[in-house]
């Protein structure tokens, strides 16, 4: 499974590859120069991690008023399920 990360990076370098051949027409330079950078930007910045969908739906449950013990056998049975 390729991430969004992945993706991003893989569209990068495709783009910096055309570029740099010529393939961009003139009417899209400046987009694809702003694409660039966007890209570059994004890829700079830090990973972040990710929410654990079991936590998230523990604390809900627990915030509607289930108990924490219960929450945690829901959401573990419903992990299973997906």
């Amino acid at each position: 499974m390729t991430t969004l990360r992945q993706a991003a990076q893989q569209a990068l370098v495709c783009i910096e590859r055309c570029n740099k051949h010529g393939w961009i027409l003139a009417d899209y330079e400046d987009e694809v120069y702003a694409a660039i950078a966007a890209l570059r930007k994004a890829l700079a910045q830090p990973e972040q991690e990710p929410i654990q969908w079991r936590d998230m739906v523990v604390v809900t449950l627990v915030r509607e008023g289930i108990d924490k013990h219960r929450a945690r056998e829901l959401a573990d049975h419903f992990e299973r399920n997906k």
